[in-house]
């Protein structure tokens, strides 16, 4: 049976993660105390046996300049002996439709394999820019960048603020959130590399290992981005390093290699609550198709009412959701896309133009 979770759910729920994803016990205690919202999780248990279930954690979402609420998606798994069954096939959409009803427009989540949720209409938004330095040569330290007390985290929160108001699909973190994600990057070992000019322009957390570096937040302008990664890699000679960077990010060096992949899926989950809160106005009426969700079914207007009107054009739900956060346009969609009227689909496709689009949080 599927269940809504409760709060004595949580050692299933902390012993699945740990069968599943082996994160250290460090990581778990802290995640599990700060990060477990059973009110937003659920579970399927087969014949008294706990063998799959999904986590969402709520937040709220730039999209398109404007905050959407929303949910990050994490610990989605099968018991190692109850996969290849479908399970996930009831879980995800019991889920999904949870989340509507606590008034979630966007779930979000970044799938271990990427195309594991297409079937469920989840499709990439966002691209990411992996450096990778594979044997850091000797540097000489000329950057006063300095590691970050945990009484200065919050010093951090306006840089990390002005950042996250750049792209589209970042979590719009109050500072409690962005105190609470500097401490699960702490629990598991984190530490934090910031630049200071009066105020912190820039910073970089990272996870030192005993030969490699992952940096996996960095913040801030390109240039001053760059000194950060200096200093952190001036302190490892001979470490390898990864950072995650935006995807149209000017940072280099000359030892160093760049690769953008796709990183970050996004889901419709309460589609007119999605358009009225991002404030767009047309009088175009267009389809919208869901096999998840039955309430995100029917011709709409970008305000978020449903319309009598005939519409310009049908979409596939999850194919709609990458247009509006603007990691494609309309015109991109085409093969998706059954058009009506070119002139009310050109319309549209010129009212929603691409934005930036990044996502640094994976849980």
């Amino acid at each position: 049976m599927l269940h809504i979770a409760k709060s004595s759910d949580r050692d299933k729920f902390y012993d699945l993660w740990q069968i599943c994803f082996g994160d250290s016990d460090a990581f778990c205690d802290w995640f599990f105390q700060n990060r477990f919202a059973p009110d937003y999780s659920v579970y399927l248990e087969i014949e008294n046996t706990f063998v799959a279930c999904m986590q969402a954690y709520p937040y709220h979402i730039w999209i398109r300049n404007h905050v959407v609420s929303g949910a990050m998606m994490c610990g989605v798994c099968t018991h190692p002996n109850h996969r290849k069954k479908g399970y996930m096939g009831q879980v995800f959409p019991y889920d999904m439709n949870l989340l509507r009803k606590k008034e979630i427009a966007v779930a979000v989540h970044t799938p271990a394999v990427l195309n594991s949720y297409f079937s469920f209409g989840h499709f990439p938004v966002a691209d990411a820019c992996y450096l990778t330095v594979s044997n850091i040569p000797l540097l000489q330290q000329e950057v006063q960048a300095f590691l970050l007390s945990e009484e200065q985290w919050e010093n951090a929160y306006p840089c990390y603020q002005s950042f996250a108001m750049a792209y589209s699909g970042m979590v719009a973190r109050s500072k409690q959130d962005f105190l609470r994600k500097c401490a699960d990057y702490a629990a598991d070992g984190g530490k934090c590399m910031a630049l200071e000019k009066d105020h912190i322009v820039a910073y970089v957390w990272y996870y030192p290992t005993e030969t490699q570096i992952q940096c996996v937040e960095a913040v801030g302008p390109d240039d001053s981005v760059k000194m950060v990664l200096q200093a952190i890699m001036a302190q490892y000679p001979q470490f390898s390093l990864s950072a995650k960077l935006p995807p149209k990010t000017k940072i280099t060096f000359p030892f160093a290699q760049k690769e953008v992949k796709q990183k970050g899926v996004m889901g419709l989950v309460n589609f007119p609550l999605l358009l009225k809160q991002l404030d767009l106005q047309s009088d175009i009426a267009f389809l919208v198709t869901d096999d998840v969700v039955s309430e995100n079914n029917g011709c709409f207007l970008l305000n978020g009412n449903k319309s009598q009107s005939k519409p310009a054009f049908s979409i596939p739900a999850g194919r709609l959701m990458q247009v509006l956060v603007g990691y494609v346009t309309l015109e991109e969609q085409r093969d998706y896309v059954e058009i009506y009227d070119k002139v009310g689909f050109e319309t549209l496709n010129q009212l929603l133009p691409k934005q930036n689009c990044f996502i640094i949080d994976e849980y």
